[in-house]
């Protein structure tokens, strides 16, 4: 019987032992953010933030923005309507959701 790829071997107590390939780690580069390999992205890695690191994120984003929307240009009125969101659309779903600063305006 194989084991699956996330499944403990019970003899080696190793994930990538008995023919199954390594498990990439994501790489935690600060508190809240980790690096996850991606050879299909541009940089050749994702960033993974924490809930309070996306809080952050938004709250230098707003104040870059000077309290306006990157789409409307309306100033805000209440913080829980505000939401993060890219200029150009990457897609439906969250598999192709990048996960950067850059190129994210507050709406």
């Amino acid at each position: 019987m194989r084991l699956r790829r996330n499944k403990f071997c019970p003899i080696h107590k190793s994930i990538s032992c008995c023919g199954r390939e390594p498990v990439p780690k994501p790489r935690l580069v600060r508190l809240g953010l980790q690096r996850v390999e991606d050879p299909h992205h541009p940089r050749g890695y994702r960033e993974l933030r924490s809930i309070s690191e996306m809080r952050k994120v938004l709250n230098r984003k707003i104040v870059e923005q000077d309290r306006k929307c990157g789409i409307c240009h309306e100033e805000f009125t209440d913080y829980g309507d505000i939401v993060p969101d890219h200029k150009d659309p990457k897609g439906m779903g969250g598999d192709r959701v990048a996960r950067q600063p850059c190129g994210r305006p507050a709406l």
